[in-house]
């Protein structure tokens, strides 16, 4: 009797169940890696208290970004203590001065020999250019190598050369004014004997009259010379502006009078006595006007009023953060990058190397449940190292000024872009020594290109998009804006770390599933 075939039931799988063995495998994964970092404590270590050690390391030992420029001030033997202070203490308010009395020759030698990072040489005679419409040049040696200290050095120069310029023509415009009260007086008793000669006096008292007058003359040719510069009263209408020029005329004036007392001949002079008076009169009235204008008006009448507007809106003194907690985001995002990278650049390179694709090929699994697992496990511990940095930056007083939900989702997506980066590195690298070169030149591009301490603003535009594959710079702008802004970062920084993380996740899948099949 023939036997029936038998019939085979082949049974679909419940697509619920299948999605409950996807996740279990990925679960697998993520235990394994989770398992394998937790067996090494050392390596828990540094990647919890090594980061944390850096930021307690920054926050405690930073103290000034600004360079220390040990300086000699040489200063002229003919210039008044007053200004010797004054000077001595502006030039102190930029350069640490070394408290040695140094010749020019002695000075130059040990900036030669490094023992001085700045020269200053005040040249003798400041006041005397100054009345002589000279320039009185400060020469200032250095001898920097670093570009950027240099180009400090000569900032701080330019704004110290001008406050001294300040002080000199302020100290001129004081002296200048003590005179102008001087000459105010004799003016008015001036004026009083040239009306005296308008009536018939005798020769005697003609001779005593043109004494009193010379004098007078010789006062306020001091007084012209004292006068600052006539850019100083620009603006300040025709009874100040043109003070220099009725010095002027009423000097002349005067020389005409003693030529008329000379000779004698005082009724053909009458007018010219009476003109003078004139002059007198109203060269009095400007020195009026100028006596009762403060200094510090005359030489700098613009002034300034700075004013950050950062902290205005909660009542609390305005001001840039402190530089520690300037620079505390963008060492969060360097720490982080740098930690997801060597973590994801030494992952599947050692696999690869142990022979474990070969295990891998012929369980159930498939490579992107391995590569789910393995982001979600170095997510979980690089989530407690920055909760650890986290915290470390808030005993440093760095604030948290919008959403924790944001700053955690930007956290979140600068690891998973960072990880795809490392990953990356993992499936084209060779070996673990090329990996941690790898690793190392990612590292070199994020310190240099970020924004971390030079400026983005500062590279051209054909490296933009250098910067744009770095997750570290959309971290360090994206921290700065959540954590001492308080506002949302731009779009840009979103999209761009989201990019960043799609491409290398499909870019990781792919490569890592060609050498699966190689495997």
């Amino acid at each position: 009797m023939p036997t029936r075939p038998t019939q085979r039931t082949l049974i679909t799988p419940h697509p619920a169940d299948e999605a409950v063995r996807w996740l279990i495998r990925i679960r697998a994964y993520f235990l394994k890696e989770v398992r394998e970092i937790r067996r090494q404590p050392l390596l828990l270590i540094s990647l919890v208290a090594g980061p944390l050690l850096v930021l307690v390391l920054f926050g405690a030992g930073f103290v000034n970004s600004n360079p220390v420029l040990r300086t000699a001030l040489i200063l002229p033997d003919d210039l008044p203590a007053e200004m010797r202070t004054q000077i001595t203490s502006l030039v102190g308010l930029n350069f640490r001065l070394v408290n040695r009395a140094y010749t020019p020759a002695e000075a130059r030698a040990a900036l030669a020999d490094g023992d001085l990072d700045v020269v200053q040489i005040v040249p003798d005679d400041v006041f005397g250019k100054l009345q002589r419409g000279e320039n009185a040049t400060i020469l200032i040696y250095s001898n920097a190598i670093n570009p950027l200290v240099e180009g400090w050095i000569q900032y701080l120069a330019y704004a110290q050369v001008n406050e001294i310029n300040k002080a000199l023509l302020t100290e001129q415009t004081r002296l200048a004014q003590q005179q102008a009260r001087t000459v105010g007086v004799r003016i008015t008793a001036g004026a009083n004997r040239l009306t005296e000669l308008e009536r018939e006096v005798s020769r005697a008292e003609q001779e005593a009259i043109r004494q009193e007058l010379r004098t007078l003359r010789a006062l306020i040719v001091q007084f012209r010379d004292a006068i600052p510069p006539d850019n100083l009263f620009a603006g300040r209408g025709d009874d100040v502006e043109n003070l220099r020029a009725r010095a002027d005329d009423a000097i002349q004036s005067l020389d005409a009078v003693d030529a008329i007392l000379a000779s004698g001949d005082l009724e053909r002079g009458l007018e010219e006595l009476r003109d003078s008076k004139e002059l007198l009169m109203l060269l009095d009235q400007q020195i009026a006007i100028f006596v009762n204008i403060a200094p510090e008006t005359i030489v700098s009448p613009v002034q300034q009023r700075y004013q950050n507007i950062r902290t205005e809106s909660i009542g609390q003194a305005s001001g840039a953060y402190p530089a520690v907690v300037y620079y505390a985001p963008g060492v969060l995002a360097l720490l982080v990058q740098h930690t997801a990278v060597s973590l994801g650049a030494l992952a599947l390179v050692r696999e690869r190397m142990m022979g474990a694709f070969e295990l891998f090929r012929v369980s159930p699994a498939n490579m992107v449940q391995l590569l789910i697992g393995k982001y979600l496990g170095y997510t979980m511990i690089i989530a407690v190292a920055s909760a650890a940095l986290t915290a470390a930056m808030r005993l440093f007083g760095v604030p948290l000024q919008s959403s924790w939900l944001l700053f955690a989702l930007l956290l979140l997506l600068l690891t998973i872009a960072s990880l795809g980066v490392g990953f990356l590195i993992s499936t084209v690298a060779g070996s673990d020594s090329q990996a941690i070169q790898f690793a190392m030149i990612s590292l070199l591009l994020s310190i240099f290109f970020s924004g971390f301490f030079i400026s983005r603003d500062s590279f051209a535009a054909w490296i933009e998009p250098i910067i744009a594959l770095i997750p570290m710079s959309h971290g360090v702008a994206g921290f700065h804006d959540l954590m001492l802004r308080g506002v949302i970062p731009d779009a840009e920084v979103w999209i761009d770390l989201g990019i960043t993380a799609i491409i290398t996740f499909v870019l990781v899948t792919f490569l890592t599933q060609r050498q699966f099949r190689r495997a």
